[in-house]
């Protein structure tokens, strides 16, 4: 069941290459070593300090691994996984009979085994693998009617799942991620070197209880660390199967298998679908808003709320009481509506995820959907709208869906009782008052082992998509993970929806999935950011950097990730190709991601330009910038613990807080954008010279009054090709007027004959025209189809908006629908 580091076993005699495995080892946890070698006579400065001798379990797992590489896929149903035991991809030969609906295992052995034997096929043993099962299916498919059934399936059916041809072995690893030294990806180890140093010096201060760490780069894990304890108190030392509580990281998981069930075109979900088609609770006109200033009654809603403003929470919902809110809440506080709700959540009152949801819809929403961006209970409410499509609960879609498929053995909403030695306390670390260069106390606010609130019947009864539902002297809920598993979700994401042969998502939804959402979701405003910060958007799994004047120093555009409240954080930069994952169980800490991610990027910038005399976090920075680094004499490269205590104290004083840390932080929210009239004042801001110009007049610009283009607030967009688009429907008799429009087109009937249903209609793209034919390619299973003009709908996006134009460009090089004229 657990995932541990492990020494690969094999020889590696080049003297560039080097090892720091992360395998998996069966239900019994395994033993818990991370090892890095190198093979040369440079192998001490190479490797890392926590480097450790093979153990005894490194040939078991070479060869494991061996075999899977061989193993090889078939496609089969996605419906028969659930019959599948995770992770092994097996099921006995005993199930296997009743589901194909034969009395018993010697039964089937008995019809099977001649069938089997005629053809050279492997005898049926005591397990069967997908293949197998498959080949059964066939076999018995016309002499049981549960086989013909799940032979129709087979033939007739459309979702399809990839899946390991053979059982997977119970134990040891299913593919261990390959490895390799900084230098051999472009990055120096310098950076690591000082950031082991300083992550030790931390956990010894008590920042943190425990730290696990991991840099992947190029697919290739090029730093780990472990540090500290799991368990302060039984000194167990903090590890890759360690199982840590995501809160809401859990949001990032229930994101992705969500859009599993999108991209099947046979269920017609569309992201712009209102809530209520699936949830009646929150229909439009049974809802309202919490009154404005001046206002006495609540208002009822503009629109309905839509599945993208529960993925990106601008669905105008609100967040209840965090840890070290005041409970009961105070007059005023932004959590007071979500009080009872909280309570009834408490005390048990409400039991499931449906009787929450019913409950959260009577609640005001604190602004009108699309209106603002507000972290919320969105996800828990996407997290019910699974469980509708599915009809099943969400714990089971999860299995099926995501940590099934992916092998994230350890992965779920309750932690097995014989698993709670694997999880520790929860703590929250004080500074001692007055002293804050002495260690931290460390406080306990969840129990480890059996007395967690995460483990057997301790576990919330709500299954929170979105992390918790509780109030803060209570809180629990949400899944538990481990570095191992949540670094494989990261992984297939890296991938684009593969990882080890087994493709969860398409990679067409991999790429929906991390584009910025916001400007879509709130009807075109470009300038609503995330808690405030500029340029920080929300895509479908959490917050993404995009350029921005005042972007925070270090940040990289189209870098995207999320945290969690008790401590764990990823970041994946796709255009470096680079995936951080940092996990701790400290309440409110969440700077070591930062930290471990701009290493990487010093890492990176360091191998091409060497040391430059930079501050640490002022990667984003060009090296020509700085003067070259010169070594003090006597200078070892360690730096002292008085040096990380300054580095430390004057972090805490300039540091901003990133939008993963205002999300997890007591006290009020600024989480709004400033004001309607943003997008004219953006224009302004990116337009502005930073020095007072003069134009031809010799007014400065800074008191020049600008030229506005004004564009009806109907007819706004913010897409470049909507922009360009004209007002009016286009000519039928001119498809070029289509090119790029999104549009409807026909869907295809879901069975034949007289008397079936009318073909759903799909969303769809154009992206090319022959004559009166248009190619399109279609939302959600991204085929390419021909389609003629007369046989689509053009779909109406002009809700989405943009800015308003300012016209503030050199004389000689006017912004178009400028007034201004040159002199003659």
């Amino acid at each position: 069941m657990a995932q541990t580091p492990g020494k690969d076993a094999k020889d590696k005699t080049s003297s560039s290459s080097a090892a720091v495995s992360v395998s998996v080892t069966g239900s019994n946890g395994g033993s818990n070593t991370n090892s890095s070698s190198n093979s040369n006579s440079n192998s001490n400065n190479n490797s890392n300090s926590n480097s450790s001798n093979s153990n005894s379990n490194s040939n078991n797992n070479s060869s494991t691994s061996s075999s899977n590489s061989s193993i090889g896929r078939v496609d089969v149903p996605r419906a028969w996984l659930a019959h599948f035991e995770q992770p092994c991809i097996h099921l006995s030969a005993e199930a296997a009979a009743k589901i194909l609906g034969f009395p018993g295992e010697k039964e089937l052995k008995r019809f099977a085994g001649p069938l089997l034997k005629k053809s050279d096929e492997e005898p049926l043993g005591s397990f069967v693998g997908p293949l197998l099962f498959k080949r059964l299916v066939v076999l018995a498919s016309s002499k049981t009617a549960q086989a013909g059934k799940m032979m129709e399936e087979l033939l007739l059916g459309r979702d399809f799942i990839s899946l390991p041809s053979q059982p997977l072995p119970a134990k040891g690893a299913v593919g261990r991620w390959p490895t390799a030294i900084p230098d051999e990806v472009g990055m120096d180890k310098l950076p690591f070197d000082r950031l082991r140093n300083y992550f030790e010096w931390r956990t010894r201060m008590r920042h943190f209880a425990g730290i696990t760490c991991g840099i992947v780069k190029n697919g290739h894990l090029v730093y780990y660390q472990e540090s500290g304890y799991a368990n302060v108190e039984t000194k167990t030392k903090m590890a890759t199967d360690s199982i840590v509580r995501l809160f809401s990281m859990t949001k990032c998981l229930v994101s992705a298998a969500f859009m599993t069930y999108y991209e099947e075109p046979q269920r017609g979900i569309d992201l712009d679908d209102p809530v209520s088609k699936y949830l009646p609770a929150f229909a439009q006109s049974s809802m309202s808003v919490l009154p404005k200033r001046g206002q006495r009654e609540n208002q009822p809603l503009d629109r309905p709320i839509t599945l993208r403003q529960l993925l990106t929470h601008t669905s105008g919902i609100g967040y209840g009481a965090t840890l070290d809110d005041p409970w009961p809440p105070q007059k005023g506080s932004y959590y007071k509506i979500y009080e009872d709700i909280c309570e009834e959540t408490k005390d048990g009152r409400i039991k499931n995820l449906e009787q929450w949801c019913n409950a959260l819809a009577k609640i005001p929403l604190k602004g009108q959907p699309g209106q603002m961006w507000d972290y919320s209970y969105s996800l828990d409410v996407l997290g019910r709208v699974l469980e509708v499509i599915a009809n099943k609960p969400l714990d089971v879609i999860m299995e099926e869906r995501l940590t099934g498929p992916l092998k994230m053995r350890d992965t779920g909403f309750v932690v097995p009782k014989d698993q709670a030695h694997r999880i520790g306390p929860w703590y929250k670390s004080v500074e001692v008052e007055g002293k804050p260069n002495v260690a931290h106390q460390l406080e306990v606010v969840d129990k480890g082992g059996e007395a967690s609130g995460w483990v057997g019947a301790n576990a919330s009864s709500v299954l929170s998509a979105g992390g918790t539902l509780e109030v803060p002297l209570a809180m629990k809920g949400g899944m538990v993970s481990t570095f191992n598993d949540y670094l494989r979700f990261l992984i297939m994401l890296r991938n684009y929806g593969e990882l080890d042969g087994v493709r969860v998502l398409k990679r067409e939804t991999v790429q929906l999935m991390i584009a910025n959402h916001i400007p879509a979701a709130c009807n075109g405003k470009k300038t609503v950011f995330v808690f405030d910060k500029p340029g920080v958007g929300y895509n479908l799994l959490g917050q993404i950097q995009s350029s921005h004047p005042k972007q925070d120093k270090g940040t990289v555009s189209g870098e995207y990730g999320w945290g969690g409240l008790a401590g764990p954080a990823f970041t994946i930069d796709p255009r470096a190709d680079i995936i951080v994952l940092s996990m701790t169980q400290t309440a409110f800490v969440l700077d070591h991601e930062e930290y471990l991610r701009y290493a990487g990027r010093r890492a990176i910038h360091q191998y091409f330009y060497g040391s430059v005399a930079a501050p640490n976090k002022a990667t984003s920075y060009p090296p020509e910038v700085f003067e070259a680094l010169k070594p003090k004499p006597g200078d070892n490269g360690k730096e002292s613990d008085k040096e990380f205590e300054e580095e430390y104290r004057t972090a805490r004083l300039t540091r901003s807080k990133t939008a993963k840390e205002r999300a997890i932080l007591p006290g009020a929210r600024l989480d709004r954008h400033p004001s309607d009239d943003a997008d004219v004042a953006m224009g302004s801001l990116e337009g502005a010279a930073s020095a007072p110009a003069e134009d031809g007049e010799g007014t400065p610009v800074a008191k020049r009054r600008k030229s506005v283009v004004q564009v009806p607030k109907a007819t706004l967009s913010t897409s470049p090709v909507a922009q360009q688009t004209p007002t009016r429907p286009p000519d039928p008799s001119k498809p070029q007027e289509y090119m790029f429009r999104r549009v409807t087109v026909p869907g295809e009937a879901p069975s034949q004959g007289p008397e079936a249903p009318t073909p759903s209609a799909q969303k769809a793209r154009v992206t090319g025209h022959d004559g009166e034919m248009l190619e399109v390619i279609t939302e959600g299973n991204w085929q390419r189809q021909q389609v003629h003009v007369k046989d689509l709908s053009l779909i109406d996006e002009s809700h989405f908006g943009s800015a308003s134009l300012v016209a503030n460009a050199p004389k000689e090089f006017p912004m178009p629908g400028s007034q201004s004229k040159d002199k003659a």
